[in-house]
């Protein structure tokens, strides 16, 4: 199992009235075998995440006649 962890900063409140940036973290537990594996350290190696993205899927096409 692989624990997530996202760090949401809101800068809302410090571009309108400028107050603080709000940070808050949401865990997810996910089971992904392959990036377990990717992800494990032997001895001297360190390994991370350094990025994430959202891949959209492609909306259907309609048929051309």
């Amino acid at each position: 199992m692989i624990r997530l962890i996202v760090r949401i900063d809101d800068a809302g409140m410090a571009a309108n009235v400028g107050g603080p940036v709000q940070t808050t973290y949401r865990t997810f537990d996910i089971e992904h075998p392959e990036l377990e594996e990717a992800l494990q350290s032997f001895n001297l190696n360190y390994r991370s995440i350094v990025g994430a993205e959202i891949v959209k899927a492609e909306p259907e096409k309609e048929p051309t006649r």
